[in-house]
């Protein structure tokens, strides 16, 4: 195929590269764990670290993951490399940040010999600044590593050609295969099985033979699935039924919305609602651009077009089946959704809303960080702000550079756009997501535990300033849970997997004197003032979205 060099741009893969790298790698560790799902998969790679076991880990004691453990081996092994075995913000969500990094990259590759480079620069920018990828490139949770997994498969499957040399062809069959063994090692078979569904479709729709397509693609979701297989039997070993049944909820009976607890059920209208928001602020900028879209001519689609229509059409209605929907389980169709959007950024006839769009963007630029500063200095209760330091109010003034330059400027509205959305995501992984969300975690709350654990065995305080997720606690710390479903994730971390459940307040009446119980609001602690001495923990636990005081079990001479 003749490479398309009509938009030739020198160095456009690097700096699509660099664009990635400095959006997300520099500030991982910057934001505390602020919600149940980022610890909850830390978890699993400090229990693999501390017990040794990469098959099946329990934490809280005797509990076994939900889902297969490919991201706790990535975060586990990443840990072991770089951080003495410590697991912590930064180790947890490199894995995510760089499956992002790999799936804009390959992106680019796919997308530059078909429409050149400047549109796989568009396409590229798009993608990683769309809400939900953006997110989800910058969280500890298996969501971007499966996407990234799928969808690079996907755009090698495309590039399968019959001139390839065979030796070359078999390396490339190889990689697909690997690569989506670990999305089903990531999220279970439909990390392996929804690639070879819509690169199968796709060649039907190309008017391939139906048979070869077909047993092409069960043969390489066959081999894919191979190494799940063998996790799944070792892990049956140790885990028996109880790991079995997890696992069958988890998978088929959260498909068939069978699962003995709900979990996240909305209509189907809830899919394309979460694409809407998800695909922000590039969802505004089709929104003005639509009127210069009535002069589009209809043409045939391209063999590239037509595989991001069939992908995302395919991604979008399989997930409007189960019950249970998430605005994550939609990621795999974003950089198919971005193709799209490229081509709307592109199209000439709509340059005006193109241009009113980037005055908006660029006026947003400056008012961004100037509203920060304000909220920073006139707090507003319920959202106070951590402390941003002298570089963090630097940081803030890329934005505010950016959409003066478009004010001074306005030529390239759409290299303005992209530069400007960039700065904003840029300010806010580097200042605003940390100033926002830090006073949230639950980090606080472990920190305070800690410290009246070890000042009742006669040991120094802990330093607040110094805790680290790595450093084991000196004994158990208990947690009232009366619930079924709901665990303390976020204080488990910080504590080292240290904290063991108790279902009701009653059950501590019989642990020895000194031990440290945390004690959500919710919990009837009637009857129980007389065992136990309250302290204040945390006004509002991220965990259970509810103040947990910490109780000290006294001594019977108390």
């Amino acid at each position: 195929m003749a490479r398309n060099n009509t938009s030739y741009i020198p160095g456009a893969a690097a700096m699509v590269f660099f664009a990635a790298a400095i959006l997300l790698l520099p500030w991982l560790g910057e934001t505390l764990f602020y919600s149940k799902g980022e610890p909850r998969e830390a978890i699993v790679a400090t229990a693999i670290l501390d017990s040794g076991n990469w098959i099946l880990p329990t934490y809280f004691g005797d509990e076994i993951p939900f889902k297969p453990p490919f991201l706790g081996w990535l975060i586990a092994i990443f840990a072991t490399i770089f951080n003495g075995g410590v697991v912590n913000e930064y180790i947890s969500r490199l894995p995510s940040a760089l499956a992002a990094i790999a799936m804009i990259m390959c992106g680019y590759r796919w997308a530059a010999p078909r429409r050149g480079p400047r549109f796989a620069m568009v396409m590229s920018i798009i993608t990683l600044t769309s809400f939900e990828v953006f997110r989800a490139a910058l969280a500890c949770r298996l969501d971007m590593v499966l996407t990234a997994a799928m969808v690079i498969a996907i755009y090698m499957m495309y590039d399968l050609t019959e001139e390839e040399r065979p030796q070359r062809q078999a390396l490339r069959y190889i990689a697909v295969i690997l690569l989506l063994a670990c999305a089903a090692l990531t999220k279970g078979p439909v990390g392996a099985l929804m690639p070879c569904f819509v690169i199968g479709v796709y060649r039907l729709l190309r008017r391939r033979r139906f048979w070869p397509s077909l047993l092409g693609m069960l043969g390489i979701a066959g081999a894919a699935m191979i190494p799940l297989a063998l996790w799944f039997y070792a892990a049956y070993l140790q885990g028996g039924d109880s790991f079995a049944a997890l696992m069958y909820e988890e998978n088929l009976g959260r498909l068939f919305g069978s699962m003995s607890y709900e979990s996240h059920e909305h209509t189907m209208w809830y899919n394309f609602f979460t694409l809407a928001t998800g695909l922000l602020p590039w969802t505004l900028m089709a929104l003005f651009m639509v009127g210069g879209l009535r002069r589009y001519r209809r043409k045939p689609l391209s063999t590239e077009a037509l595989l991001s229509l069939t992908a995302v059409v395919l991604i979008v209605g399989f997930y409007c089946i189960p019950a249970s929907k998430r605005s994550v389980y939609l990621l795999p169709a974003y950089p198919f959704l971005c193709y799209g959007l490229a081509c709307i950024a592109e199209f000439r006839p709509a340059q005006a809303g193109l241009r009113i769009f980037t005055w908006f963007i660029a006026i947003l630029s400056i008012l961004a960080p100037a509203a920060i500063a304000v909220l920073y200095l006139h707090p507003v209760k319920g959202m106070m702000l951590d402390q941003i330091s002298v570089i963090g109010w630097l940081l803030l003034l890329v934005p505010t550079a950016s959409g003066i330059a478009w004010i001074m400027n306005r030529h390239s509205p759409l290299a303005h756009t992209l530069a400007c959305v960039w700065a904003l995501f840029f300010a806010y992984t580097a200042v605003g997501m940390p100033a926002a969300l830090n006073p949230r975690s639950d980090k606080h709350l472990a920190v305070e535990a800690r410290r009246l654990a070890a000042a009742q065995t006669s040991m120094e305080d802990i330093d607040a300033s110094k805790i680290d997720a790595g450093t084991s606690a000196e004994s158990n710390i208990y947690f009232v849970n009366p619930w079924e479903h709901l665990r303390p994730y976020c204080a488990n971390f910080y504590l080292h997997d240290r904290l063991r459940l108790l279902t009701t307040l009653a059950e501590a009446e019989t642990l020895p004197a000194g031990a440290v119980v945390l004690v959500p609001q919710q919990v009837d602690t009637t009857g129980h003032a007389a065992s136990f001495t309250f302290h204040p923990g945390t006004e509002r636990s991220c965990d259970t979205r509810r103040p947990v005081a910490i109780a000290i079990k006294r001594s019977v001479s108390d």
